[in-house]
C-alpha cells in the first residue's frame, strides 16, 4: 500500500513542533510518511557582497529596482556555496531527534532542508513533491478577517495544490515576537531591559549617552557593555572604562557597566545570547571609518543582522528625536506600537506610512499621483480597511490620530528612503521578519544601509 505523504515545516521553534500531537492523534504510521521540511534563509554573506557599490540612484545610494538588488545578492551566494552545505546539515541534525522518536512510534520519516523564502519553499515541495497534505502551526488570530494577513501560513494556504492543515494552539499568545516584547516592557517601564555597546570610539559613545536618556525616559534597566581587542593595553582600557562610566555616572538606577574582550561582535553576540534583552542600542564602532553619514562598519552592521533582540542603530548627528516615520508593513502591528510608543515619550511628532504596490491606483487622490486617500481606503470594508482602522486605534492611544497615517504607492525601500530624505525626520522605525542569514537581501537592511538617520529595527519574528 502507498502511504499518504504529510509534510510538517519547522522552523526551530517549539511553537512550530505544537503541530506533530495533531498530526500524531490524526494519522496512524501505517498510512502516512512524514516529511520534516526546515525552510532556512542562506548563510550569511560578508558585508562587501551584500553591499554591491552599483546600487545607485542617481547621485543616492539605492538601486534602481529591488530586483537588481536581489540579483547582486543572488550572486554573493556562489560565493559562500560551502557554507549553505555546512549549514543544511546542521538543520538536518536539529531535526534528527524530532526524527528518531518517530521512527520509535512506527512512522516512515524523511528530513529535508531548503534555503530561500519559508512560504515559496513549502508551496513548491508539496507541488512538486506528490504530497497528500501539508500540516503547520500558526500564530493566526481568531475572526476571518485577521487570519493570518500575510503570513506563511497564508501564503501556503492559497498556494498549496493540496489540503493544509493549520493549527491555531490555546497558548499561542504566550509565544511573542522580540517586537511584541518590546512593545509589551515598553509599557512597563521597570520591566524594561536596555543593552548599549560601545568600543571608546565616538559614535558608540554617543549611542551610550543615548541610551542612558531612554532609561531615563522609559525606566527599567541598563547595561552598557565596554569591548576591547586586549591589545590595546592595561592603560587604555582603563581610561575608556572610566569614560564610559562618566557618560552614565547620573542614572539611577545605576546601570551594570561590564567590560568584554575579544572581537566585538563575537564577544557581544555570544553576551546577548545569553542574556537577552528588550532594546539593544548601538552605534558605529571604530571600524567604521570616515565614511558618510549613513557608514555604521562592519562590526555594528552585524550587530543589528545577528542580534535577536530589536536594535536601535544610532546614525548621523541627530540624537533628540523630533519627527519618526513609522514604516508599518501588512502584520507590523507590533511596529506600530513600539514606534508609536517611542514617539510619545520622546515628545516627538508621528508620520505612519505604508507602502503600497503601483497596482491601488483605484485609492488614488483625484489631486494627487504620488499619495493614497486615507480616507477613501478607511471606507472601502477590505482588508486594507481593516488594517487601517486597527492601526488609528493603536496610535490614538499614545495621542497620535488619522492624521498621521500616509498612503503611498511605489517600491517599498525607495518610497521609505525618499520620505526619510525629504522629511526631515530623526528616527525611522521598521519591521524585520528575516532572520540573520536572509537579513542582507531584506527589505530592512536596505534601510538600515542607505538612511542617514537613525533607525530601530524591530523584531517580528519569533525564533
Amino acid at each position: 500500500m502507498i502511504k499518504r505523504k504529510v509534510l510538517i515545516p519547522l522552523d526551530g521553534s517549539d511553537f512550530s513542533r505544537q503541530i506533530m500531537r495533531v498530526v500524531l492523534d490524526f494519522f496512524d504510521p501505517r498510512d502516512v510518511a512524514l516529511v520534516l521540511l526546515r525552510v532556512a534563509p542562506p548563510p550569511s554573506m560578508p558585508l562587501e557582497v551584500s553591499s554591491p557599490r552599483d546600487m545607485l540612484v542617481g547621485n543616492y545610494p539605492l538601486t534602481g529596482s529591488y530586483e537588481t538588488y536581489s540579483s547582486a545578492v543572488e550572486r554573493g551566494y556562489v560565493e559562500v556555496e560551502h557554507e549553505m552545505q555546512s549549514a543544511r546539515e546542521g538543520l538536518i541534525a536539529e531535526m534528527r531527534p524530532e526524527a528518531d522518536r518517530l521512527h520509535e512510534m512506527g512512522y516512515m520519516v524523511k528530513l529535508e532542508a531548503h534555503f530561500g523564502d519559508p512560504a515559496q519553499r513549502i508551496v513548491q515541495y508539496a507541488n512538486e513533491e506528490a504530497v497528500s497534505l501539508v500540516a503547520m502551526a500558526t500564530h493566526g488570530r481568531s475572526g476571518l478577517s485577521r487570519l493570518v494577513m500575510g503570513s506563511v501560513a497564508e501564503r501556503v494556504l492559497r498556494g498549496a495544490s493540496v489540503p493544509v492543515l493549520l493549527l491555531r494552539p490555546e497558548n499561542a499568545a504566550v509565544v511573542k515576537t522580540a517586537g511584541e516584547k518590546l512593545a509589551s516592557a515598553l509599557g512597563k517601564g521597570t520591566n524594561l531591559s536596555i543593552a548599549v555597546v560601545t568600543d571608546g570610539s565616538a559614535f558608540s559613545q554617543r549611542a551610550v549617552s543615548l541610551a542612558g536618556e531612554l532609561q531615563a525616559a522609559f525606566g527599567g534597566k541598563l547595561g552598557v557593555l565596554v569591548t576591547t581587542s586586549g591589545r590595546e593595553g592595561a592603560s587604555q582600557a582603563q581610561r575608556m572604562m572610566k569614560e564610559t562610566l562618566n557618560l552614565v555616572a547620573n542614572l539611577d538606577p545605576k546601570p551594570e557597566v561590564l567590560p568584554l574582550v575579544g572581537y566585538p561582535d563575537e564577544v557581544l553576540l555570544q553576551h546577548l545570547q545569553k542574556h537577552p534583552v528588550d532594546l539593544l542600542v548601538v552605534g558605529a564602532f571604530s571600524d567604521r571609518g570616515a565614511g558618510s553619514a549613513q557608514a555604521v562598519g562592519p562590526t555594528a552592521h552585524r550587530l543589528v543582522q545577528e542580534a535577536a533582540s530589536t536594535v536601535l542603530l544610532v546614525k548621523g548627528n541627530r540624537h533628540i528625536f523630533r519627527r519618526v516615520l513609522l514604516c508599518a508593513g501588512v502584520e507590523d502591528e507590533a511596529v506600530v506600537s513600539v514606534g508609536a510608543q517611542f514617539a510619545q515619550v520622546t515628545g516627538a511628532s508621528l508620520d505612519l506610512l505604508h507602502v503600497m504596490p503601483p497596482s491601488a491606483a483605484p485609492y488614488l487622490s483625484p489631486e494627487s499621483t504620488t499619495t493614497i486617500d486615507v480616507e477613501i481606503a478607511l471606507s472601502q470594508g477590505t482588508r486594507l480597511s481593516t488594517m487601517l482602522h486597527e492601526w488609528e486605534r493603536k496610535i490614538e492611544a499614545y495621542g497620535f490620530n488619522r492624521s498621521s497615517i500616509i498612503l503611498q504607492p511605489g517600491s517599498v525601500p525607495e518610497v521609505i528612503l525618499q520620505r526619510v530624505r525629504d522629511g526631515d525626520y530623526d528616527l525611522v522605525v521598521v519591521g524585520s521578519e528575516s532572520s540573520p542569514g536572509h537579513f542582507p537581501g531584506s527589505i530592512a537592511n536596505t534601510i538600515v544601509r542607505y538612511a542617514e538617520q537613525s533607525v530601530l529595527l524591530v523584531r517580528i519574528r519569533s525564533s
